[in-house]
């Protein structure tokens, strides 16, 4: 049986409405580290993809999510810090910021050029890091290309892996997926639109 809500006492309260990612979950890493083991933080975010980026964080540090839940526009969580857990450096995120600065500049880098030609199938992953290690592990095979999702597809943050042609990208999708690699589903541009094709 999980936490009541009304049961949870918060030691910390952190309102990041208004901010976008990454700085949300940047935010509630750095509060967090600074923090005695066991105590609480309740965090109010306004982020679309703040609870996905809060699992994927606490899976990755072995902090506890007390609650998460929805109120209006703002999503409110509630996170316990467990001893055992493993914070981020602030260099980390450092480099996850500037991460997110090259793909942007690669995006429009890519659209700009009239020689190129432009992908029309992206791969979407559970969570950026996944995105940013198939990266590494294809080293451009198939013409592939690590860029920010497109709100389309994902208003939230994220990556998307982008190849030209549905054969390369179900290639590549079914490589990573034997590999490990935490991959969702291959969407295919038609106009403005995005469609999921894969699986």
């Amino acid at each position: 049986m999980g936490v009541v809500k009304e049961d949870i006492k918060a030691d910390k309260e952190l309102d990041l409405s208004g901010l976008s990612c990454p700085l949300p979950i940047v935010m509630t890493s750095e509060t967090v580290k600074k923090m005695e083991n066991g105590k609480v933080l309740k965090v109010i975010s306004t982020d679309p993809g703040f609870e996905r980026d809060l699992w994927n964080w606490a899976r990755q540090t072995g902090n506890e999510i007390l609650s998460v839940e929805r109120e209006g526009s703002k999503t409110v969580a509630y996170v316990k810090k467990r001893s055992h857990a493993s914070e981020p450096s602030l260099l980390y995120w450092i480099k996850f910021h500037a991460l997110g600065v090259k793909l942007h500049l690669r995006l429009f880098l890519l659209m700009l050029n009239p020689f190129s030609k432009k992908p029309d199938h992206f791969i979407t992953f559970t969570a950026i890091s996944e995105g940013t290690k198939a990266e590494k592990f294809l080293k451009g095979m198939h013409g592939s290309l690590l860029i920010p999702v497109p709100d389309e597809i994902d208003p939230r943050c994220g990556v998307v892996l982008a190849v030209r042609g549905e054969k390369r990208a179900k290639e590549l999708y079914e490589l990573l997926r034997r590999e490990g690699f935490g991959v969702e589903a291959i969407y295919r541009k038609e106009g403005r639109r995005y469609l999921r094709v894969y699986p």
